[in-house]
């Protein structure tokens, strides 16, 4: 039996039946009494068919949704869990689709999804009532990185990394409404402070404190992998290519191939991007 203030899914999409998601506050998905007959969202895909859905489904009562992006291994997990210490928020622990938003709903103020690694591809078309956190990293430590779900030992390649970069630098320079843009590093140095910025930037609302994370968010197995395990924030994984000869190697090896786009990332949020 499921208890009472326990959440509920019941979006009707076979696919993601077991998701395993994280609730914060009262907040708890509903079923939608209209919901597609059809498995399946591809339908949301379609120009403007999603901003058609959601209108529909806010007429009945409107929330606020947001929908974590950013490069893979730019701390998304990491950005994704801290939308969990806001108030009446039910946040998904779990990659999906965008177009998931026309599947589901909650009884809350706010809904978290987290993308998936094709969802950079759809960001110039999602609808601008969905608000956008995106996590943005030092290049390098992204590209160098490893995912411990992975049999790479760079997770993110290069065209990833490009097409994650260009498509984020597109809606800055359209003037997307309702985008917030977080640093990594600021978000391991002073989380705080990011949290707050959150708070206004996307009109939530406060509900614990950053050093209590690892106690609100409850993420599935693999997402604890992919974060290394879910503990205290701490800066230790900040440049760790500086010290590793072979990191510096394939880094040098690949440069050119990043182009003018790694001179726009590291001009534009602050990065020293020099290899010796």
């Amino acid at each position: 039996m499921i208890q009472a203030h326990h959440p509920l899914l019941a979006w009707g999409l076979q696919k993601y039946a077991a998701l395993r998601f994280h609730t914060s506050g009262d907040a708890r998905l509903l079923p939608l009494s209209f919901r597609l007959k059809k498995n399946h969202i591809s339908r949301f895909a379609e120009c403007g068919a999603l901003e058609a859905r959601l209108a529909q489904i806010d007429k009945r009562r409107p929330i606020r949704r947001v929908f974590v992006m950013g490069c893979g291994r730019s701390g998304t997990w990491l950005l994704t869990g801290l939308m969990a210490t806001f108030k009446d928020t039910c946040v998904v622990a779990k990659e999906v689709p965008v177009e998931l938003f026309g599947q589901v709903t909650t009884t809350g103020e706010t809904l978290v999804l987290k993308r998936n690694n094709v969802s950079y591809e759809r960001l110039a078309r999602i609808p601008s009532r969905i608000m956008i956190a995106y996590a943005i990293r030092h290049p390098f430590d992204v590209l160098t990185s490893h995912n411990p779900t992975s049999a790479r030992d760079f997770h993110i390649s290069p065209k990833r990394w490009l097409g994650e970069m260009q498509a984020l630098r597109a809606a800055m320079e359209s003037c997307r409404e309702n985008l917030s843009i977080v640093r990594y590093e600021d978000m391991v140095t002073d989380a705080e402070t990011v949290q707050s910025t959150l708070a206004r930037e996307l009109s939530l609302e406060i509900a614990s404190s950053p050093e209590n994370l690892a106690a609100v968010f409850k993420p599935s197995g693999r997402a604890a992998s992919a974060m290394h395990g879910l503990r205290r924030i701490d800066t230790r994984s900040l440049h760790k290519y500086k010290n590793d000869p072979d990191k510096i190697a394939y880094l040098k090896s690949i440069t050119s191939e990043l182009g003018e786009t790694l001179d726009w990332v590291a001009n534009r949020f602050g990065y020293d991007v020099s290899l010796s």
